[in-house]
């Protein structure tokens, strides 16, 4: 089981060896690029090597798993002895599925690279005697699979959430400079039980109802999917006024004017998709400012993606226009207020 990555400074003056103090360091912070070579097949927890790469990139990093000889050199390795060669190195499907819940988006995919005839023809013109019928090049049977790292991950399992909103303790909009829609913890305690702190984005709808509950209002912003970026937590950065118990408050990533008035006691449907960020306790309020500031633009640019765009298509949860039905989620509430949570596969399965 792999859980960390270390790596080699090549910056000078270690790039000879030894740095001033006679030793080469190594380094456990965020890295370009990791690189697994001639030696995937070999780990007997593959997934535990993607995460750890992942975890230790960069944003905009890259990972990369290549073999020289290629898959079916390594196939033989692994038929001649599964202890020494445990698996064989992933096909394009079984890549795409080792980075579907990483903070990793594909990048790159062949196990074959056709070379140029000229570095590698022999005396017959014959190269390396294995060509490819549409190319006048040589074909190496090198493999490589590569991605990038992101700012988000997609959630194995979605957290659907439905409820009145709730004033909360008021410090989206006037203390954050960002307003937020609360959900009530004393609604949702059963369902945030095994639900992470941290920061999370998805699709809100905050429904078209009128103060009776039934008649549809026509209110501005009411019955369309809005953006998210989501805190589920305690607010650790505030000193002497944690929340006492994890709540939801979610920003609605939304231009000027394009919810009409406040929406506290309306009902809104609430989707979480993906992660974003561990919960953490900032130094100082600028700080936390900046951060939220990097969490919207990081939500607000990552619901394009196909993934998460995909949802808007086929999830009716968020996009269901038919007001006069309340959805009820199927893992515990009413039709006040209940919740959901579900795999995510089918989303995955839309690309």
């Amino acid at each position: 089981f792999v859980q960390t990555i270390t790596g080699q400074d090549i910056t000078h003056p270690s790039i000879i060896g030894f740095d001033r103090h006679g030793a080469n360091p190594i380094h456990t912070q965020t890295y370009d690029a990791v690189i697994i070579n001639a030696c995937f097949a070999n780990f007997l927890d593959s997934d535990s090597v993607v995460s750890a790469a992942a975890t230790c990139l960069r944003d905009g990093g890259v990972f990369a798993i290549s073999h020289p000889l290629g898959s079916e050199f390594v196939n033989q390795l692994h038929e001649k002895s599964a202890e020494t060669v445990p698996r064989c190195l992933p096909s394009r499907t079984n890549f795409d599925a080792s980075i579907a819940y990483q903070p990793l988006e594909y990048l790159n995919f062949f196990q074959e690279a056709i070379m140029d005839d000229d570095d590698d023809d022999d005396d017959n013109g014959s190269g390396n005697g294995n060509r490819s019928g549409d190319s006048d090049g040589a074909v190496a049977t090198v493999y490589y699979a590569s991605a990038k790292k992101t700012s988000y991950q997609m959630l194995r399992n979605v957290v659907r959430l439905r409820g009145p909103v709730d004033m909360g303790y008021g410090r989206g909009g006037k203390k954050l400079g960002f307003p937020t829609a609360n959900l009530p913890s004393s609604l949702f305690a059963d369902a945030l039980t095994n639900v992470p702190t941290g920061v999370y984005m998805g699709w809100a709808v905050v429904e078209g109802r009128g103060d009776d509950g039934e008649n549809p209002s026509d209110k501005k912003g009411r019955n369309v999917i809005h953006k998210a970026v989501v805190n589920v937590g305690f607010s650790p950065t505030f000193d002497g006024e944690e929340n006492k118990e994890k709540i939801v408050e979610a920003h609605l990533i939304v231009d000027e004017g394009a919810i009409e008035g406040d929406f506290y006691g309306e009902t809104m449907r609430l989707g979480l998709y993906g992660f974003l960020r561990p919960e953490m306790k900032f130094p100082s309020f600028p700080d936390l400012i900046k951060a939220i500031t990097n969490d919207v633009a990081n939500a607000k640019g990552s619901l394009d993606c196909k993934s998460f765009s995909n949802v808007k298509e086929v999830d009716p949860f968020v996009n269901s226009d038919n007001v006069k039905d309340t959805w009820v989620g199927g893992s515990g509430g009413d039709d006040n207020a209940s919740y959901e949570f579900e795999s995510s596969a089918e989303f995955l399965n839309n690309d």
